[in-house]
């Protein structure tokens, strides 16, 4: 579930820029995630993104509500199916998921292994995020935050602010096509929305060994 958080500074909206070509394939590399909360009551929504080999990543809170139940339900190719947990981090919100061999389509147990961007992203650098079942483009803000709720750096946060559901969803640079990020908080203010992620160096260390 996206977390909201107020913040201090007042920033300027990016401007919007095309679409680039690789979008659709950005779009098939989203996943939309459900995992039951425990109670029988409530659950817990939330995006992710298929690394390839039946992997998939997202945020950590969006699939470690119910720490008895490893299994999330995902939805890859229209079809829902399970996934279950096996690595979430303690100092980083991400999450891995596995999906067995045979509930992955041929094409999808045959696409390459996505990318990591090697480096952070950039003040302004356009992106397209892969969240809530479809594919929007953002940049990256231009200006520092000063605010004591969003703890990452300035150049991780996004100038759009993505609603319930979008956590765990992916940054992707807009003229790599690499993952830049996975979305974590989003954050409100007067006239403003912005939306935290995880950086790629943070992903890259997460992933390390578990691919």
């Amino acid at each position: 579930m996206m977390r909201k958080f107020a913040f201090l500074a007042a920033l300027l909206a990016a401007p919007a820029f095309a679409e680039p070509q690789d979008a659709a394939l950005v779009g098939a590399l989203g996943v939309q995630i459900e995992k039951p909360a425990g109670d029988h009551v409530h659950f817990s929504q939330g995006s992710g993104v298929y690394l390839g080999n039946g992997l998939i990543l997202t945020a950590a809170h969006v699939v470690t509500v119910d720490p008895a139940n490893p299994v999330s339900s995902v939805v890859l190719d229209g079809w829902k199916t399970d996934a279950r947990l096996i690595a979430a981090g303690q100092s980083v919100d991400l999450a891995l998921l596995r999906v067995e061999p045979g509930e992955l389509s041929r094409q999808r147990r045959e696409m390459r292994p996505l990318d990591v961007c090697t480096l952070g992203t950039a003040p302004n650098q356009p992106v397209i995020v892969a969240a809530l079942g479809s594919v929007t483009l953002s940049k990256t803000i231009g200006a520092p935050v000063k605010s004591t709720t969003l703890n990452g750096d300035w150049t991780d946060i996004l100038g759009t602010g993505y609603t319930h559901g979008a956590s765990g969803g992916g940054v992707f640079d807009a003229a790599k096509g690499c993952l830049a990020g996975i979305l974590i908080i989003e954050a409100t203010g007067p006239g403003v929305e912005l939306t935290q992620f995880v950086p790629a160096p943070e992903i890259a260390m997460f992933l390390a060994g578990r691919r």
